[in-house]
């Protein structure tokens, strides 16, 4: 006897420990029929459903998507339950989900979840609590889901994924038209097993089956892509807030997600990029770690003091403009002349990588010099020489890693670029967690938590040559020939490169001399959050970059980067301004107050599109002396009275300053993007300098 026309197919792999309980609360709602698609198991999994009255079918170990599909095509009612072996069914509950379904007029209704541990350790409760305060719980999905069988039958599973089926089948039900829910009102039980290995496979599977969603959606890339790293911000957010015990667990829930991620994507593979999707992967390897890197320095000002976070911030300032200083343009040239080598370029990583790793360390004693001398400011951190030596490692591996990023955007890989900077975010967050869960409260922690993070990088980047077949020769070691090779090219965009960078890394240092550690931990952190946005320009001056120097340009290039570049600079500003403060009061009392810096520097980002839409052009068109000059006076208006400035007015001066400096640059800009935009051909080649591959590059054929 029944009393529910309804279909229940259980997906069922050596689930012997929770089939019997799930079956049971099945079996109490009395559906038409219990299906039970048995995925060729070890354990007593298919006696345990034949004993309960279900019937059994194997899917001879094709995965669950086909399971699912199998047991729909045996189904014979009309409405079919997709429940897996992990749940249970409140009593009354398919009769309630059934009457919802029908009276609301879905396609598609999901049970309400409640998650629970299966045990009571820390993984399972980890596992438990991350659903049960998760968005994706108001998200459609298949684990106990009431369907029209025809739809399934119609739209189906695909079964080449091995998992992250459900979300795939969401996307083609919604442009379907299909309505589908979750019901609020009727819930079910769903269990975790309490081990690790457990949770990483869940981390695992989400992640690979993102990347084959993303695969079969590439439009939808970008948002598949943030979905982990927005996951864990709000995660690692609420468990600051409530439940600081799962910190752990975020990390290895966005370690794990995104290295199956990218394994998967990467792992088919074996084509350079488009121009377009090797561009899309350096600004995500250049944005996702600023988004970790805001939660590495919120960490550490919640746990350290304000003084401590401003001489590190300060620390770390000076170690970036060490490497901005070190690169000596190695990297411009490297995807200039790489290209070209027949050994696949294995002598000129070498020597680029020892050229710039030998460059950074001059730069580094300069650096440390010049502002020990200065007495104060950053120059006190050099009395303790563990700190010196730290700094200086981790200028000369950040340095690599960043070099490492230039390689794989002339191998046509900027995939790997993304790869390598998640894993430097996640590892340096890690050491800074581990360091100040075990009492730690140093300025060494701060500096060597990112030197941890830079050496992972550079490890990860050489295993992927070396996977790729390129591994650095190192033989010939440091030469002078090689290394003029890749300076001659190098050192004019160098210039270049430097005037419109050097004053963020010099500002924090300034700050630091005139007002102190404390007011450098707010700017700091306000001037990284306002840097993500800055981001969006400089990308889209590339872009442009790329786009004119292709053999037939498009007309009108010059004015569609500029409107793509303000409406996505506004959108990302909007956010700041909305979210910043927020964030800021966050951190604490101290940090709140900087909000007021937001409104000063957003316009000047806006400013700052057109500023790089101009050094975009100048770069295709040869004019790198002409765009260096716009770039050192706008360099120089902020610098020089940078100190005064910040004395006299505080942080707010210094903000002000910067942006009257984007103004200027952003006038001029103007007005010469007029001029070169009138000159550009309608249809014709864009002129540019003679490639460097026609030239000797001093790096012997094998």
């Amino acid at each position: 006897m029944s009393d529910l026309e309804v279909s229940v197919v259980v997906p069922a792999r050596n689930a012997a420990g929770w089939l019997g309980e799930c079956l049971e609360s099945i079996r109490s709602e009395r559906p038409r029929e219990i299906i039970v698609v048995d995925g060729c198991s070890t354990d007593a999994t298919a006696e345990i459903a034949r004993s309960l009255g279900a019937r059994v079918i194997s899917d001879e170990g094709r995965g669950l998507p086909a399971a699912r599909m199998l047991g729909v095509q045996s189904a014979s009612c009309d409405l079919v339950a997709l429940i897996d072996a992990d749940v249970v069914v409140p009593p009354g509950g398919l009769g309630g989900l059934l009457d919802e379904f029908k009276v609301c007029g879905y396609d598609g209704l999901q049970f309400g979840l409640v998650s629970e541990s299966d045990g009571p350790g820390y993984w399972g409760a980890a596992l438990a609590w991350h659903h049960n305060h998760s968005r994706v719980r108001s998200w459609f999905g298949v684990c106990a889901t009431l369907m029209r069988r025809k739809v399934l039958l119609s739209v189906a599973f695909d079964d080449t994924f091995r998992s992250g089926e459900d979300i795939e089948l969401r996307i083609r039900l919604k442009e379907a038209g299909y309505r589908l829910g979750v019901s609020s009102t009727t819930a079910v039980r769903h269990r975790f097993a309490d081990t690790f290995d457990f949770a990483r496979d869940q981390w695992l599977q989400d992640g690979a089956g993102m990347a084959r969603t993303i695969r079969k959606h590439p439009a939808r890339a970008g948002w598949m892509l943030a979905l982990p790293l927005l996951a864990t911000v709000r995660g690692m957010g609420l468990s600051l807030l409530h439940e600081p015990r799962f910190l752990p667990y975020w990390a290895g829930f966005m370690l794990y997600n995104y290295g199956a991620m990218f394994g998967e994507i990467l792992r088919p593979r074996g084509a350079g990029l488009s121009v377009g999707g090797n561009t899309a992967w350096l600004t995500a390897a250049r944005v996702v770690p600023m988004v970790t890197g805001f939660l590495f320095w919120a960490l550490a000002a919640l746990m350290l003091h304000p003084d401590q976070i401003g001489m590190g911030s300060a620390v770390m300032a000076a170690a970036l403009l060490t490497v901005q200083f070190g690169m000596l343009g190695v990297g411009q040239a490297t995807l200039t002349l790489l290209p070209g080598q027949s050994d696949g370029g294995r002598r000129l990583i070498a020597s680029s990588l020892l050229t710039v790793g030998v460059s950074t360390v001059v730069v580094a004693g300069a650096v440390a010099g010049v502002t020990f001398a200065l007495g104060s400011g950053v120059g006190l951190a050099w009395h303790d020489p563990v700190v010196t030596a730290i700094f200086v490692a981790t200028a000369v591996l950040a340095a690599a890693a960043y070099q490492l990023d230039h390689v794989g955007v002339a191998q046509e890989r900027a995939d790997r670029a993304l790869v390598r900077s998640l894993v430097q975010s996640l590892v340096q967050l890690a050491a800074l967690g581990g360091a100040l869960a075990t009492g730690l409260r140093e300025l060494t922690v701060v500096v060597g938590a990112v030197g941890a993070g830079a050496l992972a990088s550079v490890l990860v980047g050489l295993r992927q040559l070396r996977r790729a077949g390129v591994s650095p020769d190192w033989r010939g070691g440091l030469r002078p020939g090689p290394a003029v090779a890749l300076l001659k090219p190098g050192l004019p965009n160098h210039a270049l490169m430097l005037a419109d960078r050097a004053p963020g890394y010099l500002l924090p240092l300034i700050v630091a001399a005139t007002l102190g550690p404390a007011s450098t931990a707010s700017w700091y952190i306000v001037w990284m959050m306002a840097s993500a946005v800055f981001f969006v320009p400089q990308s889209a001056g590339f872009s442009l970059q790329t786009a004119l120097a292709g053999v037939r340009p498009k007309p009108g290039l010059v004015s569609s980067a500029l409107r793509a570049s303000l409406a996505l600079t506004l959108a990302a500003g909007a956010i700041l301004l909305l979210a910043g403060p927020s964030l800021l009061g966050f951190l604490g009392p101290q940090y709140a107050a900087a909000w007021i810096l937001l409104p000063v520097l957003v316009p000047a980002l806006l400013l700052s599109c057109v500023t790089q839409v101009y050094y975009g052009l100048c770069r295709a068109r040869g004019r790198l002396v002409e765009a260096t000059g716009v770039a050192v006076l706008a360099a120089a208006l902020v610098v020089a009275p940078a100190a005064f400035t910040a004395q006299e007015y505080g942080l707010t001066g210094v903000s002000v300053l910067w942006s009257a400096a984007q103004a200027a640059a952003a006038l001029i800009a103007i007005f010469r993007l007029r001029k070169l935009s009138l000159a550009l051909p309608a249809a014709d080649p864009v002129e540019v300098p003679p490639a460097a591959l026609n030239q000797s590059t001093g790096i012997e054929k094998p």
